[in-house]
């Protein structure tokens, strides 16, 4: 039986891939996807969710939009950069409508509902997550597993110190860590940084044909040209695909080893606002991954979306 998949995602390029690969993989079954603000206002990532869907044929996949700032901001706290990306994606406007339920609100009403517990993907700011969690306890329950693209352990200055999703909104970040979810899964930058794909990869995508193979190759090489001045690229002809490493996981959870962790997230007014502390420790309730495999990762990418 396909696992019953929920995407929460603040929509760029991306999560435009993880979304891609969440729809097309016959061990997934995606519910819906629920939009929140991060590298993008809400009314984007909801509006990039949907052409994203209707590029691969997958219109009837509900998108609710739900957050548009964070949970409980401390007074002064600094707004959110944003990414430097294009808030709309350049690929057709969607045909399908947004739906009219408020994501958090749905989020809650399905776990309620739910006779068949459901996988959670969080790839934005956990500012849903943490509002269906604030108003109903309960939510978790449905939850069978939560997997987080979030958060760092690197400190050795090629990373950066805060990753955005989490440093967008650290509260609530912090309430979803502490809510206890039954299997709570994080996949840090420090993963998803060694599973890069590199222009010559590209190239074996777009080579292999079909709308969505090519738009994830241009999507790749718009990220290889922002991310090559930065000091973990060193200059290379590559990119990070984040969030595709979340989905990934989940089709093969042998791509990453699992490490139990405890973490402790920043939060207001300290100048660290945004930092996760991640202490490997084998008594920790956190698993988070590591050691990808980025020649299976790659592989599963070209694998699904071949001729789509």
């Amino acid at each position: 039986m396909a696992r019953r998949v929920i995407l929460d995602c603040d929509t760029g390029t991306d999560d435009a891939i993880a979304i891609m690969l969440a729809a097309t993989r016959p061990e997934l079954d995606l519910m819906a996807v629920t939009a929140v603000w991060g590298n993008h206002a809400v009314e984007h990532t909801a509006d990039n969710s949907r052409r994203t869907l209707d590029l691969i044929g997958r219109s009837e996949v509900p998108v609710y939009a739900g957050r548009s700032a964070p949970v409980a901001p401390p007074p002064g706290a600094p707004a959110a950069i944003g990414s430097t990306e294009p808030d709309t994606l350049p690929i057709p406007p969607a045909t399908a409508p947004l739906e009219d339920r408020d994501a958090v609100g749905w989020l809650i009403e399905t776990a309620r509902a739910a006779t068949q517990r459901f996988t959670l993907v969080p790839t934005g700011s956990l500012s849903n997550v943490a509002a269906a969690v604030a108003e109903d306890p309960a939510f978790l329950d449905a939850v069978e597993e939560i997997v987080i693209m979030g958060g760092v352990t690197e400190r050795g200055g090629l990373l950066p110190d805060i990753e955005t999703n989490v440093g967008y909104d650290p509260e609530a970040a912090q309430v979803v860590l502490d809510a206890g979810f039954e299997r709570l899964v994080l996949v840090p930058l420090d993963a998803t940084y060694r599973t890069i794909v590199t222009s010559e990869q590209c190239a074996t995508l777009r080579k292999a044909g079909g709308a969505a193979a090519g738009v994830a190759a241009d999507f790749i090489e718009q990220r290889i040209e922002r991310y090559r001045t930065l000091p973990a690229m060193e200059g290379r002809a590559a990119a990070p695909v984040h969030d595709a490493l979340t989905v990934a996981y989940l089709v093969d959870p042998t791509l990453v080893t699992l490490r139990p962790a405890t973490i402790r997230v920043h939060t207001g007014d300290s100048p660290t606002r945004g930092r996760t502390d991640i202490a490997f420790d084998p008594a920790g309730a956190v698993h988070v991954a590591t050691d990808p495999d980025a020649e299976r990762f790659f592989g599963l990418l070209l694998e699904s979306l071949t001729g789509l």
